[in-house]
């Protein structure tokens, strides 16, 4: 469900490692002259050539379903089913193969298949590979597919398979994947003292682009999240760098004449982010601005949430996934001023196309279990630009309480927002989850608590709090930020407020 959770692709694992030249000689053929390769681009389709990576969209730009092809220094196709196999274990842990490597012949080319099913947010993507060993390299030919939501590339892989002419040797400057660096979801720099400062999204937030999240400061001492969108089309690739051109804000102003240099080096185990600064852009200040330095970012986990927000500002609905399902969560009123949440499961496995674009959900269970379809006429989900549209019809003999705890009949917008997550999923450290606090409350209060305290109750419980020591006419008081207790899964309740807290996640 990579399209109605978030366009995440192969690009960012494979693309950012080898730029390769390409032009187009007829309008329905492609030559990729470093491969020596003629590819015939179907009616219907668009093409698009994104670092190592060609891709050949059956549907929507960007988007599943489609046929990808690249190349690897690798003369032995036994060895690059091995290893590429391998490396997707490491990306997609509920990986199946579910048809073992087949020699096979299309058109006139000797071929190898091997066939591959994992989730993505819910749903199961059909990923076929196609591997051909020619001149002392290994050209793969891949589809990804949803057929749950209707995504399908039909024959197309085999008939781009057969129509492909190789020209005669191809260059040798390519990639084996042992080259590769392993990329993970997102990567974190911290201050010297230990403050988040910028992180680097992989998660697809923005399809097929680099997206810089920075904490910046305007006054004090409040800390808000500025993000921008490093564009990978325009930017010069290298196997293990990235030289980024074009740079715009989160609104979609074009920034990039703040920057003299702005290059993400890529290592086995961390990222670098290298920035000069065009000096006569510095407006504001340092705190909120990118300076020119070098930074360090270390692996860290990112997840993705979809935020409705009431007119007033405040947040009302938001959509997650558990890995299976959607989880519609909402917060209801009962009484004044008291809100609850309530957790909604959007069953994805009976959902239904609605449309070309929108995902029609027939089941709808309560977080006790209940099912609760019947109070919906109707209510879908689409994607639109990144975001995430749900359209409600409610069946009006249902609305039992009233408004304040009914989802209403209308058209509510999702905004995509990306968060920081531990790799793992623990159990944790008391030393890890008194850091996930501060992190946590850093993130909604705009406060770095300078003392995280962690220990262990007789419960097996952990308390943690978050303060800084101030003064007073000369006496020194301790100013409490927050108090958690919680599992050692960083599950449990906010000692402040009474209410429940997920530190980790």
């Amino acid at each position: 469900m990579k399209k109605i959770i978030t366009s995440i692709c192969l690009v960012l694992v494979l693309s950012i490692l080898l730029s390769t030249a390409c032009f187009a000689d007829e309008s329905n053929y492609d030559t990729l002259a470093d491969w020596n390769l003629e590819v015939h681009v179907p009616d219907g389709t668009t093409a698009v050539l994104k670092g190592n990576c060609y891709y050949i969209y059956a549907q929507h730009e960007g988007y599943i379903p489609y046929v990808m092809i690249t190349t690897s220094r690798y003369d032995s196709g036994d060895k690059f089913i091995s290893d590429f196999t391998a490396s997707m274990l490491k990306q997609y842990p509920d990986l199946k193969v579910v048809s073992e490597a087949e020699e096979k012949t299309i058109g006139d080319k000797q071929c190898t298949e091997i066939d591959y099913t994992y989730g993505l947010s819910g749903y199961e993507v059909k990923d076929r590979r196609i591997i051909i060993v020619y001149d002392g390299l290994t050209y793969m030919f891949a589809s990804k597919e949803i057929e749950a939501r209707g995504e399908t590339v039909g024959g197309l892989l085999e008939q781009v398979v057969a129509e492909c002419e190789f020209l005669g040797a191809a260059g040798t400057d390519l990639p084996g994947l042992d080259d590769r660096p392993t990329l993970q979801d997102a990567y974190l720099y911290r201050q010297e003292d230990g403050m988040p400062k910028y992180w680097l999204d992989l998660t697809g937030f923005m399809a097929d682009d680099m997206v810089l999240h920075c904490w910046f400061r305007s006054g004090e001492p409040d800390w808000y999240e500025a993000v921008f969108i490093l564009d990978l089309d325009t930017a010069d690739i290298g196997k293990r760098t990235v030289e980024i051109h074009k740079v715009t804000d989160i609104k979609g102003n074009d920034v990039s004449e703040w920057f003299s240099k702005l290059t993400v080096r890529l290592y086995d185990d961390h990222v670098e982010l290298v920035v000069k600064r065009d000096s006569k852009t510095l407006a504001g200040g340092g705190d909120d601005n990118i300076l020119s330095g070098t930074y360090r970012m270390d692996p860290i986990g990112a997840g993705m949430v979809y935020d409705y927000h009431n007119e007033d500002g405040m947040k009302k609905y938001w959509l997650d996934s558990d890995g299976e399902d959607l989880k519609l969560h909402a917060l209801f009123i009962s009484g004044d001023p008291e809100y609850y949440e309530e957790v909604f499961t959007l069953d994805v496995d009976t959902a239904e196309m609605y449309g070309d674009y929108a995902l029609l959900f027939k089941d709808v269970y309560s977080d006790k279990g209940g099912d609760v379809s019947d109070r919906f006429e109707f209510l879908t989900l689409c994607e639109v630009q990144g975001a995430i549209l749900m359209n409600v019809k409610r069946d009006e003999k249902t609305l039992a309480g009233g408004a304040g705890d009914n989802i209403l009949t209308g058209v509510y917008l999702f905004e995509p927002r990306a968060y920081l997550l531990p790799m793992e999923n623990g159990p944790y450290s008391e030393e890890e989850l008194a850091e996930w606090a501060r992190i946590r409350y850093f993130s909604e209060k705009g406060f770095w608590a300078p003392i995280a305290e962690a220990e262990k109750n007789a419960n097996g419980t952990i308390t943690i709090h978050l303060y800084e020591i101030t003064e007073i006419d000369g006496v020194e008081h301790t100013a409490t930020s927050a108090w958690y207790t919680v599992d050692k899964y960083g599950d449990g309740v906010n000692g402040i407020t009474g209410e429940t807290v997920t530190l980790c996640r």
